[in-house]
């Protein structure tokens, strides 16, 4: 079995007011540097979007948690958005919000969807879901994390709405509306044939908001399972599956190393956590 540690104070060490992917799941040398070990953890900048202070009563900012936001430069044709959405929840002359498929994703990961006829899209979960249903196991390669599955809806809805994604890929921003405070978003992900651990610390100088995790099994044939710190968070048969949940507190107290364990059988598993802080 393999051990390795991620530190949140390197993170925000190292980590300028824009998107940035770390080298790999650290462990720490005498507390003074990262050592690659595996895969990537990607950190990603929280901020407002002016979207939220132009808009309105019009997008439910009380309702939506983790968001991914572009403005597309120009007016949104909103009766050809509204073939997008599997279940549009309210349309007016000026936006349209609902669900919309995902590729790749079962429908309890769909997220929702604000198109503005203003030129905004927002990719959102609604507050009472986990904010790690926004890791994209689909497609994912084992290395490098480098999208969101709010990312790729709004990649697929922009190129749906025949829009610019040389606009829209580069101008996507997150935020999370019920933890405004937060300005960082981190995902530390580890994936193993057979059972792999990895260790994480939140120092006391570090403002936690919000953590989630999300258990994926690669169509492993005979079931996965996970844990932090011995108990399980869960374990299921054979199958590809995604199953997402919030850390509970005693996962979390600070300055202390908390063990995740992941395991496959018959095919590799996934575990990935968000860490939401300043």
């Amino acid at each position: 079995m393999k051990s390795r540690g991620v530190r949140l104070t390197l993170v925000v060490a190292l980590v300028a007011a824009v998107v940035v992917v770390l080298s790999p799941i650290v462990r720490r040398d005498a507390d003074t540097q990262p050592v690659a070990a595996g895969q990537r953890p990607l950190v990603i900048s929280l901020a407002p979007p002016a979207f939220a202070q132009t808009t309105g009563q019009s997008f439910p900012m009380n309702e939506a948690g983790i968001s991914a936001y572009v403005n597309v430069g120009g007016t949104i044709d909103l009766a050809k958005a509204r073939t997008l959405f599997s279940a549009p929840e309210e349309a007016t002359d000026s936006y349209v919000i609902g669900t919309v498929p995902l590729v790749g994703s079962t429908e309890d990961m769909w997220p929702h969807l604000y198109v503005g006829k203003d030129g905004w899209l927002l990719a959102y979960y609604p507050k009472t879901e986990p904010t790690s249903k926004l890791v994209q196991w689909y497609g994912y390669q084992r290395d490098v994390i480098n999208t969101t599955t709010l990312r790729d809806t709004l990649i697929a809805v922009g190129r749906s709405l025949s829009l610019d994604l040389s606009r829209i890929e580069p101008g996507i921003g997150y935020f999370h509306f019920q933890r405004p405070d937060a300005t960082k978003l981190l995902i530390v992900v580890d994936t193993e044939d057979g059972t792999d651990e990895f260790r994480y610390t939140i120092p006391s100088g570090v403002t936690l908001y919000d953590a989630a995790w999300s258990h994926y099994s690669a169509g492993a044939r005979y079931g996965t399972a996970s844990s932090i710190d011995g108990t399980g968070m869960y374990s299921a048969g054979g199958g590809t599956y995604v199953v997402c949940r919030n850390v509970e507190g005693q996962y979390l107290s600070p300055n202390a190393a908390h063990t995740v364990t992941i395991s496959g059988n018959g095919g590799w598993a996934g575990f990935a956590i968000v860490f939401l802080y300043r």
